[in-house]
């Protein structure tokens, strides 16, 4: 299920979490979070919070928790606070004990690495991610799950 809420930030979204997350029972819940604190410069004082609280509650449901940090594109980029978002999501990824999904590193991969145009991986707006981009994402995270259910460690697939 997929209870996303377009332009959402954590905290409407812990607002959401008993009656959207929480009451459906879930074994895993995917939260992405973090993009649209920094496009809408608020400040990420609160944020900390936020994440500690609503993975408490998401952990004392029962559910494995992955969080998803914001996608590497032009207009993120731009926003002087993406680095303290980043870092703030890993740690608190660390010290809450649950996975990470590395979006910005993957994408920034794609791009600085792997050479890939932001117009390749990106819709019109250089902001969301394309088809292709959600595919490579979905194939990448779908591995990692699977990976952590059986209780391998990753490794490089063609």
């Amino acid at each position: 299920m997929n209870r996303g809420v377009n332009g959402d930030e954590a905290v409407n979204m812990v607002v959401r979490f008993e009656r959207d997350v929480i009451d459906e029972h879930p074994n895993l819940v995917l939260w992405q979070i973090g993009t649209n604190v920094v496009l809408r410069d608020h400040p990420l004082d609160s944020q900390a919070m936020l994440l500690h609280g609503g993975l408490k509650r998401l952990k004392a449901a029962g559910a494995d928790v992955i969080l998803i940090n914001p996608q590497f594109a032009p207009k993120v980029l731009e926003k002087a606070a993406i680095s303290m978002m980043i870092d703030l999501i890993s740690n608190t990824a660390e010290m809450n004990q649950v996975n990470l999904f590395n979006r910005f590193a993957i994408m920034r991969y794609w791009h600085t690495q792997a050479g890939i145009s932001f117009t390749d991986f990106l819709s019109a707006d250089l902001l969301h991610m394309n088809d292709w981009s959600y595919n490579c994402v979905a194939k990448l995270l779908s591995r990692a799950i699977a990976d952590a259910a059986v209780g391998t460690v990753a490794t490089d697939r063609k």
